[in-house]
């Protein structure tokens, strides 16, 4: 995928972020059982970092609430990045599949000291 197609799909997902209401709403996590935040920084983040998929990575954005919602609970990690905001990080995994390809997605769900939960980013590899 070229760097102008990587771009004009950047803006189409902040479109349908804008759209979608995912700015004001907050997402559910069946594992958790708690209502988490989807940023604009959040979404900013897991559309700006690529991790060798990046047409997949975008394309995915779209489907977030289901993948979390559907996402197996691995565990939680206490902070070890040193921000007193946060407590901890709510690992999540979860398969998707897609142009016949098989992908493993790690989400991340940052819990602040408040008690507030907000999507942190995800990493997605192609399963050979």
């Amino acid at each position: 995928m070229k760097k102008n197609e990587i771009n004009l799909l950047r803006r189409e997902i902040w479109k349908w972020y804008k759209e979608s209401g995912l700015e004001t709403k907050v997402l559910y996590s069946i594992p958790i059982n708690k209502l988490v935040h989807f940023s604009p920084k959040g979404l900013k983040h897991a559309i700006s970092i690529h991790h060798g998929h990046p047409e997949i990575e975008l394309e995915l954005v779209k489907q977030l609430p289901k993948i979390l919602v559907d996402a197996y609970y691995v565990g939680f990690n206490p902070n070890m990045d040193g921000n007193p905001l946060i407590i901890g990080v709510h690992d999540f995994y979860n398969i998707v599949i897609h142009k016949r390809k098989i992908y493993q997605i790690w989400l991340k769900i940052k819990e602040t000291k408040a008690k507030t939960f907000y999507y942190d980013h995800g990493v997605i590899s192609e399963l050979k």
